[in-house]
């Protein structure tokens, strides 16, 4: 099994240890909340203010997002499509939630190995309206 890295291995470091595990870490943005059955949308991004190489070199090559020990979906990066020079990756998921979710992402830095994100806990309800009626 590869050694999982996150931000909060580095928060306590200097000042380059911390950029270092910004430019290297995925961050989940999504809502607190999704409604059963209705398509849901997870933003996935890499670093919060350091942007990461995109070098032949040193470059992100896929992204995963999970619910536990189930996988999502997974993204597959081609490193041209987004340039030479440093960026901040965003990718977007889209899904039907059926039950409430526990969701990370993990991303796989072909240089500096595979980082997760902090875990973001997503409350899954049921329409009001259907609620109603039955």
């Amino acid at each position: 099994m590869p050694r999982l890295f996150s931000y909060s291995d580095f928060k306590d470091g200097s000042k380059s240890v911390i950029q270092y595990a910004d430019k290297h870490s995925p961050i989940i943005i999504c809502s607190e909340s999704a409604q059963r059955g209705v398509p849901f949308n997870v933003k996935v991004q890499i670093g919060k203010t350091v942007k990461h190489p995109n070098a032949v070199d040193h470059h992100y090559q896929y992204i995963q997002l999970w619910n536990l020990e189930t996988l999502i979906s997974e993204i597959k990066l081609q490193r041209a499509s987004f340039g030479d020079d440093p960026v901040h990756i965003e990718v977007q998921f889209n899904f039907i939630p059926k039950v409430s979710l526990r969701l990370t992402a993990l991303a796989y830095c072909n240089k500096h190995g595979l980082w997760k994100s902090e875990e973001v806990f997503v409350k899954v309800y049921d329409n009001q309206d259907e609620e109603e009626q039955q």
